[in-house]
């Protein structure tokens, strides 16, 4: 198929606009842009696209075959002196047909543009329902659903706010564009007739173009950190909240339909995301924990162990291990019944848990006994928790009525000055257990190797 040959006279905005749109058009070729000035706008394009530049039209005119000659000049005289120069071997467009034409491009490009966003939307779903499906970490999936909402509404900030229902209360599970004092420990409940409440109650985004026309934004939070406006997405799947996704501005600003759209969308799949995410960390939680008392089972404890062992030895630092035992549980059950008994492992688990540093691993090691790994502690350090825990135990645990008490004996073993790997430190802590017990219980030793060679 023969090309159209068309010469463009002009080299303003309105010679840029129609070079754009004819360069991806294979039924035409450009055979050249013509403008007197040295710095006019076209030239910058035309010199990428290869098309050759003229300073005289005329010249243009005279060493191509035209045809189709667009003046865009905006000079009706230089149209009349182009018509003399091709005669009637091209068409020649300027004035109002010129204007017509700037019109067709202009909206050409608008609906290009809206084209473009809308594909841009379409890809940027799919990249998010792949990266939703490929993370399994909570976070990870807080992180890409904030990052790609304020991609899809050209935001400068955003939040995504996590709903526990167990609890009843709010936090913060993704941030982007704040201070960073601002999701800083961040847990609060549901106010009632507050904004989070309006949301809840919201079958589709809450928009709040001017924060100074609306109360419910006199929260704190959001006047330290200059909120404007925003709009909040209620994230349900299932008809449970899941969260709220936040999306906002700095500045006064009237969200467009096709932000809302996109929003509801993107919180239609959050949601979904959101929930399988935490039934999948909640099912991983599950089997590595002990189903009464909610601490590690021995199974993940034992995996652990293995890797701080590994750590210690690395970058030689000490570890110490602590075994714990319930003095004369059997009594305790045989005399209150086992309910009691689980309520007690369960009261003893949560003074462990209390005790402990943060760093601390705590197991529940099988019946009445439990575990804990202490990374850096050596095994003075070991010693004097044990004995803080201990004190504790018997101090809030005690009843009259049970032969001693309820209280606990403890065996402390570390590493490495009692043992060269996690099985023998396990021994060596079993070993000072025992004897803690042999010295009439409620008491804490630690691995004593003269004593093991008597």
């Amino acid at each position: 198929m023969k090309k159209v040959n068309v010469a463009i006279i002009g080299g303003g905005q309105g010679g840029i606009a129609l070079l754009d749109i004819l360069k991806d058009d294979k039924s035409i070729k450009v055979i050249g842009v013509a403008d007197k000035l040295d710095k006019a706008p076209i030239l910058p394009l035309a010199k990428d696209l290869g098309v050759p530049i003229y300073k005289d039209y005329k010249e243009l005119l005279k060493e191509n075959n035209a045809d189709l000659v667009v003046n865009v000049t905006g000079d009706n005289k230089i149209s009349a002196k182009i018509q003399n120069i091709i005669s009637d071997k091209a068409e020649v467009i300027s004035g109002l047909s010129a204007k017509f034409v700037w019109d067709l491009i202009e909206q050409r490009k608008k609906v290009r543009k809206v084209i473009e966003n809308r594909l841009h939307e379409h890809k940027s779903l799919y990249d998010l329902g792949l990266k939703l499906t490929q993370s399994s970490k909570l976070q990870e999936v807080y992180k890409v659903i904030v990052d790609k909402a304020l991609d899809l509404t050209e935001s400068p900030a955003g939040s995504l706010v996590i709903y526990d229902e167990a609890s009843d209360e709010m936090y913060f599970g993704a941030a982007k564009g704040f201070s960073e004092h601002f999701i800083k420990d961040q847990v609060w409940r549901l106010r009632k007739g507050g904004l989070t409440e309006l949301i809840f109650n919201s079958e589709g985004p809450v928009i709040v173009s001017d924060a100074a026309d609306n109360k419910s934004l006199n929260n704190p939070l959001f006047l330290k950190e200059k909120i404007k406006s925003l709009v909040a997405v209620p994230l349900k799947a299932e008809g449970k909240i899941q969260g709220i996704l936040y999306v906002d501005d700095f500045k006064v600003r009237q969200f467009k339909q096709g932000d809302l759209s996109i929003l509801t969308l993107l919180g239609n799949m959050a949601a979904l995301a959101i929930q399988k995410a935490k039934l999948l960390e909640s099912t991983k939680q599950m089997a590595i924990t002990d189903e009464l008392t909610h601490l590690y089972n021995l199974r993940h404890f034992l995996d652990r162990l293995d890797d701080e062992i590994t750590r210690a030895d690395r970058y030689d630092r000490p570890l110490s291990l602590a075994m714990i035992d319930i003095d004369y549980f059997k009594q305790y059950n045989d005399t209150f019944g086992h309910q009691s008994g689980n309520k007690l492992l369960k009261k003893v688990a949560l003074i462990l848990e209390e005790e402990s540093r943060k760093g601390d691993i705590v197991a529940r090691y099988g019946g009445e006994e439990f575990c804990i790994v202490m990374p850096e502690a050596n095994s003075q350090k070991a010693i004097k928790f044990a004995e803080r825990v201990r004190k504790n135990i018997e101090k809030v645990l005690c009843k009259s009525g049970i032969k001693d008490g309820v209280t606990i004996s403890i065996g402390v073993a570390s590493y490495p000055k009692d043992s060269t790997g996690s099985s023998a430190l396990l021994e060596k802590a079993d070993e000072a257990l025992y004897q803690a017990k042999s010295d009439g219980r409620n008491c804490v030793r630690a691995f004593n190797l003269q004593r093991q060679a008597q």
